[in-house]
């Protein structure tokens, strides 16, 4: 099938027939309180995700390993405590799923654990977690829950499906340029990548250079608040609050990506989003601007932060280039050659005069015009086709990475926060309700006030 949107064809599959019943799990933070209370185990909530990662995971492939024995011992442990020693525990029996990239004695995972989640299993990535589709030639092809002929995102693809589809109601994944705000966008959920240093993690390529952060996903801001506080050794995050009073708001809907004009298109339905973020946010007495956050001036600044990030994951990981799919291979080759100097690392490079230069001018706009926070659409499109992408080119994959995911890449050039949560529908090629998704960015620590602006538009949509 053969789908054209204002002239210009995006996709070309033949549509799957979608068999899957997804059923919402209860909250992290009602399974806890229901856990801490007696009413339930911790026990009887991994089996309830057993079973459901049994009946949906064979068509979705969100998990590459379950972790019997770990989450076995984790729930016996969180059950063998009295009523006092659970009431300390604020994820007591949470099913947690666990991207690839990291172990479970992670510093982002372990204070999971601690607070009683038990771990059900790791869930897919692309090679590499380059790319914006997660499949793999190791582990094939994730599916989007929603629509099964849609990639879930990447590169925390596995974790998205996994919270999207009900199999867990908390996951953790990372983010070295979208890889937890694009799979989150493309299910319908929501998450946060903090900022530098507020959830101490463990990544491959000294955290990709410094372009990547751990953070969870969930269906509520709550949710994600709660498990970010445990991360972060913060317990006050998990109270959202108020947005704080002052609080202004850029809305930019303008292509990030552009040379002379916009080389990557930004689809109705998702300027309609933040749009319709930004009119929830006016409801609700906020201020909120029209105005135009700046792309770099550099055009290629991305593409070297990116490419020589996976190099250094790469080299980090001890994978030859032998060992590479063919498109991860043309990218880490061309972060070690072309970009290598600076490209994602320290000193007085090209790349990095171009994110200093590009941070003073994003600075510089939003003190002219006044906003402590923007607000953008998540995604510029649906995610692509689920498919064997790791089989094709790399500037096929390059292509459709970019095609649907041209606002994320900044915060991690930044090294600012940023939130994902959805706001509004559209409908895919195959006739399948979709949810839209905005995002948030803030300076550093700015946290409390994105999931605050998160919650808004979470609760005036609901």
């Amino acid at each position: 099938m053969l789908i054209a949107v204002g002239g210009q064809a995006i996709v070309s599959y033949a549509p799957r027939t979608i068999g899957l019943v997804i059923t919402p799990t209860p909250p992290a933070s009602r399974t806890a309180e229901a856990v801490r209370s007696g009413a339930d185990t911790a026990t009887g909530a991994l089996d309830a995700a057993l079973d459901r990662i049994a009946h949906l995971d064979p068509a979705l492939r969100a998990f590459t390993t379950l972790l019997g024995t770990d989450g076995r011992a984790a729930a016996a442990a969180v059950d063998a405590r009295d009523a006092a020693g659970r009431s300390g525990l604020p994820l007591a029996g949470v099913p947690l799923a666990v991207k690839s990239t990291v172990t479970l004695d992670n510093p982002a995972i372990a204070p999971l654990l601690a607070a009683g989640a038990v771990p059900v299993g790791i869930t897919a990535a692309p090679q590499l977690c380059a790319w914006g589709m997660t499949d793999s030639e190791e582990h094939g092809i994730t599916r989007n829950p929603l629509d099964e002929n849609l990639s879930a995102g990447g590169s925390s693809g596995g974790s998205a499906a996994a919270v999207a589809a009900g199999m867990v109601p908390l996951a953790v994944g990372d983010d070295g340029m979208g890889s937890l705000r694009i799979p989150a966008a493309a299910c319908g959920i929501v998450t946060i990548k903090p900022g530098p240093g507020v959830v101490p993690t463990r990544l491959a390529g000294d955290n990709w250079g410094g372009l990547a952060e751990s953070g969870p996903l969930a269906r509520t801001v709550g949710d994600v608040a709660l498990a970010l506080s445990v991360m972060a050794g913060r317990p006050e995050l998990a109270s959202v609050g108020a947005v704080p009073g002052g609080t202004r708001v850029g809305l930019s809907v303008m292509s990030p990506i552009r040379l002379g004009r916009d080389l990557v298109r930004v689809r109705e339905p998702w300027t309609r989003a933040a749009r319709e973020a930004a009119d929830l946010l006016r409801a609700r007495d906020l201020v909120v601007v029209d105005t135009t956050l700046p792309s770099p001036r550099d055009p290629v600044l991305y593409l070297a932060r990116w490419t020589s990030a996976v190099a250094r994951a790469a080299e980090d990981e001890n994978l030859p280039l032998s060992a590479m799919e063919r498109r991860t291979r043309h990218h880490a080759l061309l972060g070690r050659t072309a970009f290598r100097n600076g490209g994602a690392g320290d000193g007085d490079t090209r790349w990095n005069r171009a994110t200093e230069a590009l941070r003073t001018e994003v600075e510089r706009t939003m003190d002219t015009a006044g906003v402590d926070v923007w607000l953008t659409p998540a995604l510029a499109d649906l995610p692509p086709e689920a498919t064997d992408w790791h089989r094709r080119s790399w500037g096929r994959s390059l292509w459709a990475s970019m095609r649907f995911s041209p606002f994320t890449p900044l915060a991690n050039v930044l090294g600012w926060p940023a939130v994902s949560v959805p706001c509004g529908r559209t409908v895919s090629p195959a006739g399948r309700d979709m949810p839209t998704s905005v995002q948030l960015v803030g300076r550093p620590g700015s946290e409390p006030t994105l999931l605050s602006l998160a919650a808004e538009i979470e609760g005036a949509g609901a």
